[in-house]
């Protein structure tokens, strides 16, 4: 299993030719700094190499040749085998679509139907298609957003964040403000974790408060959940 990691031995070569008057320490502590950064990045890649052989459902993303764990697939590793992949693609494609559906409400203060947006033509079909009979309208996403959309104030969607020292990696759904409080806010339609919320925070230094936008289906009388 890690043999591919254990045996790692990157090995390289150097030449150097000396501009006049530059001193063989400064040379030496120069190409020094540089392989130490050379090998600390072979060493990432084999690191995520072997992860990604041992779990299969670990997603990365790649920045300047480094691969970072995402987050949520650090905190859901191990709960993905409790439903079938069918399934996990029907409450994926649901999530998509109602996300799509609050970011453009945000934009452009209205709804679009899910149909006239054609990035999400594949969702659209996995759920019409699925065994679980979900529709995006079983959602409570209008309803919510009638009650708190004043509240929320947007700085940017969908962004990447990288954590250079604990190598890891998501996308947050929205930073802004929530309530007047920089936030990080997270549209979910099931379950959440708030530790994904707080790893990136770490990422982000200036944010005071984390915000879940919980926009799934409810039995509430007044048809929405209130923010976490």
């Amino acid at each position: 299993g890690g043999a591919a990691y254990e045996n790692l031995r990157p090995g390289y070569s150097i030449t150097v030719e000396p501009i006049d008057g530059e001193s063989p320490e400064k040379i030496i502590a120069e190409l020094q700094s540089y392989l130490h950064a050379v090998f600390e990045n072979e060493s990432n890649r084999g690191k995520a190499d072997l992860i990604d052989k041992q779990y299969t459902n670990i997603r990365f993303y790649e920045k300047d040749g480094k691969k970072y764990p995402s987050v949520t697939s650090i905190l859901n590793w191990d709960k993905e085998w409790r439903v079938t992949d069918d399934e996990l693609r029907q409450y994926a494609s649901r999530g998509n679509i109602v996300e799509a559906l609050i970011t453009n409400y945000l934009q452009k203060a209205e709804w679009f139907e899910p149909t006239e947006i054609p990035s999400l033509r594949e969702d659209v079909s996995i759920l019409m298609s699925g065994s679980l009979m979900m529709t995006w309208e079983q959602c409570s996403h209008k309803k919510f957003m009638e009650q708190y959309r004043k509240k929320i104030g947007i700085s940017c969607f969908q962004e990447q964040l990288f954590n250079e020292e604990n190598l890891y990696a998501g996308t947050l759904d929205i930073l802004g403000t929530y309530d007047g409080i920089r936030s990080i806010m997270d549209i979910k339609c099931g379950g959440w974790d708030i530790r994904q919320l707080a790893a990136y925070a770490i990422c982000e230094k200036d944010v005071k408060q984390l915000v879940i936008l919980p926009v799934g289906p409810t039995d509430n009388k007044c048809g929405y959940k209130r923010p976490v």
